[in-house]
């Protein structure tokens, strides 16, 4: 049973979500401390400084939902600000085919740069992804402390990576999982799915010792062992073409937050 709803779980994500591969509510919280983001495989050190998720900058758009991370920093382009929203959970209407009640969901995330001596703020990439027509639990958010600002290949710009994760599951299975790093308008990704506890072995003993690749596992074998997609992503293909700081960092990364131990999204 479990299997049969994972799958179908699996496949509505894939219908549903609408994560680009190219390029209204709020919420006061206080500012936090600037924050150093130490990358786990380099010497660089981004200052980001949270800003108060109810206060964007004048001249930035809105972008729909409510906020839930607002970061700015400086590299060599000028002051950056990342913007991160959610929309709340809608009622989809009634469809011929389709369940009787189910809900849909969409999240934002945007970089905008002020390059020195200029104003205006300059979008430098935008992504938006959503579960969509989703009739049993469903979650769509950032992991929490997941963020993360870099200089990896210290060439002066900084490198944006984001974890967030979508469910839409009847019970305990692992949610789809996305590691999506920008630097400019390039764009790599990992896409898989999170490790979760379902018995008593902890779900930290259940993460594989090799993450990559789910596209070279057959589908009947998927079929048969499906829990060999917890922890996992389809492939590297997206860094092909990045420098190799870029992978070393996105595989740690996703080793240290696809175990599932972040509260309902």
């Amino acid at each position: 049973m479990m299997r049969t709803i994972l799958w179908l779980a699996a496949l509505s994500l894939v219908v549903a979500c609408s994560e680009q591969r190219s390029p209204t509510e709020t919420t006061t919280a206080p500012a936090g401390p600037a924050t150093a983001v130490v990358p786990t495989d380099a010497d660089s050190v981004v200052s980001v400084q949270n800003l108060p998720l109810n206060q964007l900058p004048a001249g930035v758009p809105r972008q729909p939902g409510r906020v839930l991370e607002l970061k700015q920093w400086t590299d060599k382009n000028g002051l950056n600000l990342l913007v991160l929203t959610r929309t709340p959970v809608r009622d989809d209407p009634p469809q011929p085919d389709g369940p009787e009640e189910a809900q849909s969901v969409d999240m934002y995330a945007r970089q905008y740069v002020q390059r020195t001596g200029q104003r205006q703020w300059q979008e430098l990439w935008h992504l938006q992804d959503g579960v969509a027509g989703c009739p049993f639990d469903l979650g769509l958010g950032p992991v929490p402390g997941a963020t993360a600002v870099t200089d990896l290949d210290d060439d002066g710009l900084t490198e944006t990576t984001l974890l967030y994760a979508l469910t839409c599951t009847s019970d305990v299975s692992p949610a789809t999982l996305k590691l999506i790093m920008h630097e400019g308008a390039a764009k790599y990704a990992l896409r898989g799915y999170t490790v979760v506890q379902y018995d008593s072995i902890p779900a930290a003993e259940r993460r594989p010792v090799n993450t990559c690749c789910l596209d070279t596992i057959s589908a009947a074998r998927l079929d048969e062992h499906y829990e060999l997609l917890g922890g996992r992503y389809e492939n590297e293909q997206d860094f092909r073409r990045a420098p190799a700081a870029f992978l070393r960092f996105a595989r740690q990364e996703w080793r240290r937050w696809s175990v599932q131990e972040f509260e309902q999204l």
